[in-house]
């Protein structure tokens, strides 16, 4: 890491240093000094926030209310005493980030952010202190994609200890987003929906659907199953009744299908394919009535089926059977293989009973502002949590998705929002 090689090479050549004039002054057999201890170079006090580089993105999204960050002080090697450690937020390094960034970001209102202490201790023969909490609140009095600076800083160290000076300070630049900003990421992972199953008393909500559309905003990282293509990336659905993938035998593994009682659509085309590592929102509607199936792709008409399925209607809760179950992110065998999961990210994914028109997809791919009170919204996962196994269902209907496994919720995620384009 940078700050740990910049350290090696400075105390590589203290070592030296000290080494030489070491030898140097008992060939002339006047000092016995012993200059091991005794350059200024051999130890330094920096932040672990800091460590590769001084500057941290903070972005969340619109309805997020708190959220916290730990910054501990280190040393380049233990001290033979305890070292206290100042830390504080620094107004007046504003000015200097924003020259830097070349913006003109504002410093955070103190009312939005607490630290835990303004002092730490590394103590005596560590080099690491207790962790300082920065709680940030009220975030949602925050200008939307307006940005802000919080630059905290060593502000003092005992025992004369110098501090790194590129790592001395770690600057927050706070932004309240518009876009989406946590997403669940399904690798090796799939979400099931226990209200869904069979005799459950929340299960009618997705019975009896003569009319159906699937939405979900997904980002496929890889389309390989090791070094070959994967055969079909899940999105949703049921296995062998009704489901929303990428990919299938003999059919591009990086273009979109619906299938329906076995019957697939589009056709292969290699001008469909989506891209790994790019974030897309992806729908499909279909009237069982009319027999008209549509996908979109960004709120888009990607294809389009007429006299499509057996004009029954959808029962997405009336399975049993383990492997003919609605789930997010599988759809067939047994969990560990794996071999169909969504290798990347997910979020806002939804159950509509009626058929979405063209403009409310593109309108809405982001959100849905009163999901309890929208007609025909059935089930809506918005995967937002950010922590823990279950998403929650926000129709009020209560059927939470719940992971196969310890839920991962990927930092650093932002969704471009394509209809604002």
């Amino acid at each position: 890491m940078k700050t740990k090689s910049i350290i090696r090479g400075i105390l590589s050549f203290a070592s030296f240093a000290s080494v030489t004039v070491g030898t140097l002054t008992a060939l002339a057999g006047c000092d016995n000094k012993d200059y091991s201890n005794a350059s200024p170079f051999d130890n330094v006090v920096y932040l672990d926030a800091a460590e590769l580089k001084d500057v941290s993105n903070f972005t969340f999204n619109r309805t997020i209310e708190t959220g916290q960050r730990e910054i501990s002080a280190l040393l380049a090697r233990p001290a033979g005493e305890d070292i206290n450690v100042g830390i504080n937020v620094e107004p007046s390094l504003v000015d200097t980030y924003n020259a830097r960034l070349g913006t003109n970001y504002t410093i955070l209102d103190a009312k939005h952010y607490k630290l835990s202490a303004q002092q730490t201790v590394i103590p005596k023969g560590k080099t690491s202190s207790k962790p300082v909490t920065i709680d940030f609140n009220e975030l949602t009095g925050l200008e939307i994609d307006a940005s802000y600076l919080l630059p905290v800083t060593i502000s003092q160290v005992s025992g004369g200890m110098n501090t790194l000076g590129g790592s001395k300070t770690i600057c927050y630049v706070i932004r309240r987003s518009s876009a989406i900003t946590t997403a669940v990421n399904l690798k090796s992972n799939f979400f099931e929906v226990p209200g869904f199953d069979k005799d459950s008393p929340t299960a009618d909500v997705v019975n009896n659907m003569t009319q159906l559309t699937f939405e979900a905003i997904i980002r496929v990282n890889d389309f390989k199953n090791g070094a070959d293509p994967r055969e079909i990336t899940t999105i949703m659905g049921i296995e062998q009744y009704c489901l929303f993938r990428i990919g299938d035998a003999n059919f591009p593994a990086q273009q979109l299908q619906f299938s329906c009682n076995e019957i697939k659509f589009p056709l292969a085309d290699y001008n469909k394919l989506l891209q790994a590592g790019e974030w897309y929102h992806v729908a499909v509607t279909f009237d069982t009535e009319q027999k008209v199936a549509v996908i979109y792709v960004d709120g888009r008409e990607q294809s389009r089926i007429e006299d499509y399925g057996k004009g029954e209607p959808i029962n997405l809760g009336m399975q049993k059977e383990k492997d003919f179950k609605f789930k997010i992110g599988h759809s067939y065998g047994e969990p560990e293989d794996m071999s169909r999961q969504l290798d990347g990210e997910i979020c806002e994914v939804r159950v509509w009973n009626v058929v979405r028109s063209q403009q409310e997809i593109f309108d809405n791919m982001y959100n849905i502002e009163d999901p309890v009170n929208t007609p025909g919204l059935q089930a809506y996962w918005k995967f937002n949590e950010g922590q823990g196994d279950i998403a929650k269902d926000y129709t009020g209907h209560g059927n939470d998705a719940k992971a196969h496994a310890k839920a991962v919720w990927p930092t650093g995620i932002e969704v471009t929002q394509k209809n604002k384009e």
